[in-house]
């Protein structure tokens, strides 16, 4: 339950600041819940090379050198 409500606070979140934008008329539905899924994903792959590259240090501590 408490995924579905931090999906759906990002999904809105999302859509402000879409229509933020002056060149951004009505956004559609989906829109909002393929750019949090593009996210989600963008995220997910950039934080398994993270893991990789702290691991291969051997660091405990993640840090911004290791993006």
């Amino acid at each position: 339950m408490v995924f579905l409500s931090l999906l759906f606070s990002l999904q809105s979140r999302i859509k402000k600041i879409m229509q933020t934008d002056e060149e951004v008329g009505k956004v559609a539905a989906p829109v909002p819940v393929l750019i949090s899924r593009a996210l989600e994903l963008f995220v997910e792959a950039l934080m398994k090379n993270v893991s990789s590259v702290v691991e291969a240090r051997g660091a405990k501590t993640l840090t911004p050198s290791h993006l």
